[in-house]
This record gives structure tokens, C-alpha cells and sequence, in this order.
């Protein structure tokens, strides 16, 4: 298994052991049985070329109510090719009317066609962190960055980690609520939360009573573990 994944998935069942039961005013969202796909849109360069959405998430809504329009509110992956020889295609999260994501604080370093290249990208949360209004908040993110003129989406150097909780706010009647999704395989959105009471923090993960989503979260380590044998 990627020493990464271990190490998240090792802090997310020790936080799940010891903190405190949710907090009514925070609502969490599973979807590790991958009731929604969420498909990345295709975001082509030029006026004549447009987009094609993909599925869009909606942090409010239960896995099994998402329709994955396009609509205020929701969030997207976006893959945007190559536009030269010497520059990558990126994958995107983007949100629509109302929804933002935090930019690293400072440059990353990123390893990326034999060069190193400073970029602003998606910041990762580590368990334990406040989501809040302290951030530099944003439209769109940068997560994976794809080598020239390649058409396999699995190759290239990601932002993030494989198992990353990723931060959102959104806004409802004007007023902006907190939340984040846990990320898996940089496509895949595994659970999502977000507190209902306006201008709030939240804290990240916020994990359901009991031993439920242990067990979720360590299955989905064991079967990463198994597939990379």
C-alpha cells in the first residue's frame, strides 16, 4: 500500500476512536458503496471547442438524491487537456455559483516532465484541522497535473494524497456553510459533510457514533492494499 494512503488511513481510525459522538448541526453524507459516480467533464481550450460537463456533487444532499446536473451550488471535476507540448492538462475542481474550494498557502513543488514547476493547488486537510473562514477560498483548483499529449487520466503527478479530505463551502440563502469531502483515488468522493448553521468552521473528519465508518474506511484500505498486490 502507498505509505501516504497508510498514514491517512491509520489517523482517520484513531480519530474515529476517540472523538466525540456528531455534533446535530453537521450533516454527513457516505457513499462508499458508489451509489454517485462522480464523472469528470471535459473542459476543451478555445471558443470553438466548449465543455462537456460531467456529474456535479451537491455536499447537501444524500449520495442517493444527487441528480448531477450542473446547477448553483455543485461541484465538479473538470479535465483540461494540453494545449501544447510543454504545458500538462490539469484536472480541475470547480465549483459553480456558490461553491469554493481553498488554494494551497503557499507554492507546492511539483515533479512534472523531468522539471520542477511551483504551482497554487487544491490544499489537503489533515484530520483533526478547522475548516473555516481563514483560507484562501476560490473558485477552482488545480489537484493532478497530466503529462503532454497523454490520454491516460491515471498517469501523471498529483497535488494531493490517494485518500484526501478536501475542503468546500457553500453558499445557502447568502451565507456561507462549511464542509468537506473525503477523496479517494483523486476521482473517487467516498463521504461528504457540512454544518448547517451559517459561518461556522467545521472540523475534519467528523466521524459518525460507533464503529461505522471505521470499518467503511478500512475496507476501502484493505481492498487498495489488495489491489496493488
Amino acid at each position: 500500500m502507498n505509505g501516504r494512503v497508510l498514514g491517512t488511513c491509520v489517523a482517520i481510525s484513531l480519530l474515529v476512536t476517540v472523538m466525540q459522538p456528531v455534533d446535530a448541526a453537521v450533516v454527513i453524507h457516505d457513499n462508499f458503496d458508489g451509489t454517485f459516480k462522480w464523472v469528470t467533464g471535459l473542459d476543451l481550450p478555445g471558443d470553438d471547442f466548449g465543455e462537456f460537463p460531467g456529474t456535479l456533487l451537491d455536499i447537501t444532499r444524500p449520495a442517493f438524491e444527487q441528480t448531477g446536473e450542473r446547477r448553483a451550488g455543485t461541484i465538479g471535476q473538470w479535465y483540461q487537456p494540453n494545449i501544447s507540448g510543454s504545458s500538462p492538462g490539469l484536472r480541475v475542481l470547480y465549483g459553480e455559483d456558490g461553491v469554493q474550494t481553498p488554494l494551497t498557502d503557499e507554492p507546492v513543488l511539483l515533479w512534472w516532465n523531468d522539471l520542477w514547476i511551483a504551482a497554487r493547488v487544491t490544499r489537503e486537510y489533515s484530520p483533526g484541522e478547522m475548516i473555516s473562514p481563514q483560507a484562501d477560498w476560490n473558485r477552482a483548483s488545480e489537484y493532478f497535473f497530466h503529462l503532454p499529449f497523454s490520454d491516460d487520466l491515471s498517469e501523471g503527478t498529483p497535488a494531493i494524497s490517494p485518500l484526501a479530505y478536501i475542503a468546500l463551502r457553500v453558499k445557502i440563502a447568502d451565507r456561507w456553510h462549511y464542509g468537506w469531502i473525503l477523496f479517494a483515488e483523486y476521482d473517487v468522493a467516498l463521504q461528504w459533510a457540512y454544518e448547517t448553521e451559517p459561518d461556522t468552521p467545521i472540523q475534519v473528519p467528523i466521524p459518525a457514533p460507533g464503529a461505522g465508518l471505521l470499518a467503511l474506511v478500512g475496507g476501502f484500505c484493505f481492498s487498495q492494499r489488495r489491489s496493488r498486490r
